[in-house]
């Protein structure tokens, strides 16, 4: 994600006190907007609290370029920091007066998005989600809640609800996270993917991504879609063109051809020198319940097998039973109360309160939201008896949950509560002999599990802090992980409670509840096993290896998906092939619900195991190597040349401002400490703040300046003694790409007449250091307006052509687009037309043939052959004409936006003298 670096550590050295001149030339550089490559980002670089890693700011620098043109899917490598990446574009953008984004991510994610965005760029976010959108509607508000003019965050499924909403305003960018999520969105079936496309069509988007092709090249589509619908064509070409038969060397060079545009992808073994990452190392300990564990575990498993429940609202069933087994094996404590809720329902609904009773189960579904949102039952649940049977059933089932309940309160001792202690001063010792933390992040999935957790360890003397989901408000969440950081050994957590947390100064995760989520497990060791993590982590499961379907859970969850060994745990390639894990989830449910003897247990997960197999395939490994990735020599040389040109920026840029906020703010002891401004960063308001006050003093007609001669560098020894006139220009262009720049025209007397600088050699002038005078030009003065025109038209001629050739450069590119969107889309019909006039061919021919065929069967199917033919050419006129006018709108706008506006202002003008 990227690690906390400190900004005045990159600050160049002190410059000297700027003159008025300076401070009116500083004040329209630093505020002017656009520009080109990685230097353009040096606003959001300076401004951030993120590492420069070279990697982070290429792709950066590629998706800001490509924003124009549609956008860019940032394909990085799981741990490279995709979300530093979409921050630097998000903050640049704020810098330039383009705040207006919305961030689409994983409900899980959105804290974390927010609280990145917050401590790294500085920027402020509003999570919109239904309990936010219910407060609004309660408070009478009718406005648009996505319309904040800023950063609004929220999840997939909630956008695609809010379509219209979401749709109604203009955004500066779109970032979708976890965009593999919305791979088959080419497919009209796919609501998700096709109503966030509707309410995006005009909006530039980022896809981010590691897992950009998984499991079928048709998932490329998907991605492409959302970025322009031109990049590869429609379904029916793409699958033609492409997906169907062997990717072959020639289709592949073709399709990497026409991504190279818009994905950007670099692997972890091409910044290794870069980005340093500590491993995972797993730690099991083994437990063995007790008699009565056991026999609670049995009954309870046995009774969640019963498909004719009636306690279990059939219209969840698989919900209700897959949250239920996690609370079996949780503890004695939450089983207690969860039965006993079971029962108090089963009562109800013999009383006839069902509704009230199914509201008080629906409590027990904290923490699990994705399952809410995916895991629905097959339809043809068993009809359930009714009348005086059903009563007896159920009456019969009450009595069985009331003995469970009873039982689970008899039960004072858990035994894996008891591996927990002896887990927890086993790691201790090594983190003692390790100069290691003592502390540990502990996991369970249930609050009433936290509560005795808390209350056992600290009996064992541990000092205990506990977060859970309905610990409300940022600072209050930040206040209970400074107080584990600060003061307590143990920070007990539910899943609810540990979104967006990051935990790197704590390096031991303990799994007390181990998810059957694949994703939700590397989701907690990545609180504190990511970038910036300076130890190895230790990462504590328990295991009842007397329990079969247990065992095997953990050696898939260990062994085929990696998740807790290693250097960076599962790949990218098995987390994407479990989607959001729901899938995975419900078979492993399958599993424990079916299967009773150890054979049964072994085959079933030998079955898993091996469609696990099926679909992380090498076959598409291959073709992601072949897409996607860059020769490796090639890359770290231009991360390197990156990294050199970045830190030069970042230097430069933060002497300017801290030169321009000395002189705007000269007579107070220091800047107004303000509140940022909805999307804008602190520093970037400060900046804006410190030129508009420089802007709003008076400014003399023509400033006086001395330079010395001793500080002037080689190619400039010829103006040693000379004097001359400095004129600054603010050039504002504005087209498909735009930019504002500040040129500076330096002319020169040799005694005879006036000389200009050339641009490179003005730009060194500028940085000059120099002071102000009252002396004026000396001895008689000579015109300098057909020098000063002259210069200036050679200048914007340069200008303008730097500006076409961007501008041409894009414009081709979403031309040559379209070029191939029409004749992808025109292949179909145009075949199915020679197809057809073949088959109209043959039947002209047969009909002179002697044949068993009666000549007028032969005359019939001819004349039908020649309809269908001239059908056929009608439905290509017709989908050429469809496809030539759609491409014709789309290239008249392109043209439109190609056409460049644009503005001069003077902003300073001085005459000079080196003595």
């Amino acid at each position: 994600m990227g690690g906390v670096s400190q900004v005045a550590s990159r600050a160049g050295s002190a410059r000297p006190q700027l003159t008025r001149f300076h401070q009116r030339v500083a004040a329209e550089a630093l505020t002017a907007r656009g520009g080109g490559g990685t230097s353009r980002l040096a606003p959001a670089l300076a401004h951030s609290a993120v590492d420069l890693n070279p990697h982070q700011i290429e792709a950066a620098a590629f998706a800001l370029a490509a924003l124009p043109t549609g956008g860019a899917v940032l394909a990085d490598e799981v741990g490279l920091g995709k979300t530093v990446e979409a921050g630097l574009v998000l903050a640049q953008l704020a810098a330039e007066g383009k705040p207006r984004a919305v961030i689409l991510v994983p409900a899980s994610l959105r804290a974390q998005w927010r609280e990145e965005l917050r401590s790294k760029f500085g920027l402020e976010a509003d999570v919109v989600d239904g309990d936010t959108c219910r407060e609004r509607e309660r408070q009478g508000l009718k406005t648009n809640p996505f319309d904040t003019g800023g950063i609004v965050i929220c999840s997939h499924p909630f956008a695609a609800l809010r379509v219209a909403e979401v749709e109604r305003v203009h955004w500066d960018v779109a970032v979708i996270d976890e965009a593999h999520r919305l791979r088959n969105a080419y497919r009209k079936d796919h609501r998700t993917g096709q109503a966030l496309r509707r309410a995006l069509r005009r909006s530039p988007k980022l896809l981010l991504t590691a897992t950009p092709l998984q499991n079928d090249l048709m998932e490329l589509l998907g991605l492409a879609a959302f970025i322009d619908d031109a990049l590869l064509g429609n379904e029916e070409t793409f699958r033609l063109q492409y997906a169907s038969g062997e990717l072959t060397e020639d289709k592949a060079a073709d399709l990497k051809a026409r991504l190279a545009p818009v994905v950007v992808r670099t692997l972890r073994r091409q910044v290794k020198e870069y980005v340093k990452y500590t491993a995972r190392r797993s730690i099991v300990e083994d437990f063995a319940p007790t008699a009565q564990e056991q026999e609670l575990y049995d009954r309870v498993s046995e009774y969640l097998r019963r498909e004719d429940a009636y306690a279990i609202p059939m219209a969840r069933r698989a919900l209700f039973v897959l949250v239920y087994r996690k609370i079996l094996a949780s503890s004695s404590f939450a089983l207690a109360a969860t039965l006993d809720r079971l029962a108090d329902t089963l009562d109800q609904k013999i009383a006839g309160v069902e509704c009230t009773a199914q509201a008080d189960l629906l409590l027990e579904m904290d923490g699990f939201a994705e399952e809410v949102e995916e895991l629905f039952d097959d339809e043809g649940a068993p009809q359930k008896p009714k009348g005086q049977l059903a009563l007896r059933r159920m009456n019969d089932e009450l009595t069985e949950l009331r003995a469970c309940a009873r039982l689970a309160r008899e039960i004072k001792v858990n035994a894996k509560g008891d591996a927990l202690v002896r887990g927890l001063d086993r790691c201790f010792t090594v983190a003692k002999a390790c100069g290691w933390p003592e502390k540990a992040v502990v996991f369970t999935e249930f609050r009433r599990t936290q509560d005795y957790l808390r209350r056992l360890l600290e009996s064992k003397g541990y000092s205990v802090t506990c977060l859970s989901g309905d610990v409300g408000g940022t600072e209050k969440r930040a206040a209970l992980v400074e107080e584990f950081r600060d003061r307590t050994q143990i920070l007990l957590m539910t899943e609810a409670g540990a979104e967006g947390l990051n935990l790197q100064f704590c390096n031991l995760v303990v799994n007390y509840d181990l998810p059957w989520n694949p994703q939700r497990v590397e989701q907690r060791i990545g609180r504190c096993h990511r970038y910036g993590q300076q130890r190895d982590v230790l990462v504590l499961n328990f295991l009842n290896r007397s329990n079969a379907a247990d065992a095997r859970l953990f050696d898939l969850l260990s062994q085929k998906l990696a998740l807790f060994d290693g250097v960076f745990g599962s790949s990218d390639e098995i987390l994407g092939a479990l989607g959001t894990g729901i899938d995975f989830e419900k078979r492993v449910l399958d599993i424990y619900q079916a299967c009773r003897s150890g054979e049964e247990i072994d085959r079933a997960f030998s079955k898993l195991r091996g469609e696990l197999d099926d679909r992380i395939s090498a076959r598409f490994a291959a073709a992601r190597a072949l897409l996607f990735e860059r020769f490796d020599g090639e890359v770290r040389g231009r991360l390197r040349v990156a990294e050199k040109n970045a830190k030069e920026a970042v230097a430069r840029r933060e002497a300017d401002e801290e030169a321009l906020v000395a002189a705007a703010f000269e007579e107070e002891a220091a800047a107004p400490p303000e509140e940022p401004a909805r999307g804008r960063t602190r520093r970037a308001k400060l900046i804006q703040a410190a030129a508009e006050r420089i802007r709003a003093r008076p400014q003399d007609a023509v400033s006086f300046l001395e330079l010395p001669n001793r500080l002037l560098p080689a190619s400039l020894g010829k103006l040693a003694g000379r004097e001359g006139w400095w004129f600054a220009y603010k050039y504002a262009f504005d087209a498909l790409v735009s930019e504002e720049r500040v040129v500076h025209l330096v002319l020169w007397f040799d005694g005879e007449r006036f000389h200009a600088l050339s641009p490179e050699d003005a730009d060194a002038f500028a940085a000059l250091p120099a002071e102000e005078t009252q002396a004026g030009p000396r001895g008689a003065t000579v015109s300098i307006g057909e020098a000063q025109e002259q210069a200036l038209e050679a200048f914007h001629a340069a200008l303008v052509a730097d500006l076409q050739e961007r501008i041409g450069a894009a414009y081709d590119a979403s031309r040559d687009r379209w070029d191939r969107a029409v004749e992808d889309a025109l292949a179909s019909p145009r075949k199915a037309a020679e197809d057809a006039r073949a088959a109209w061919g043959r039947a002209r021919a047969a009909l002179g043939d002697r044949s068993d065929l009666p000549l007028r069967d032969r005359r019939a199917l001819l004349e039908r052959a020649e309809r269908e033919y001239r059908r056929k050419l009608d439905d290509l006129r017709a989908v050429e004409a469809q496809r030539y006018a759609e491409k014709d709108r789309a290239i008249a706008d392109l043209k439109k936006r190609s056409e460049v506006k644009e503005r001069r202002t003077l902003v300073a003008t001085a005459y000079w003298r080196c003595v």
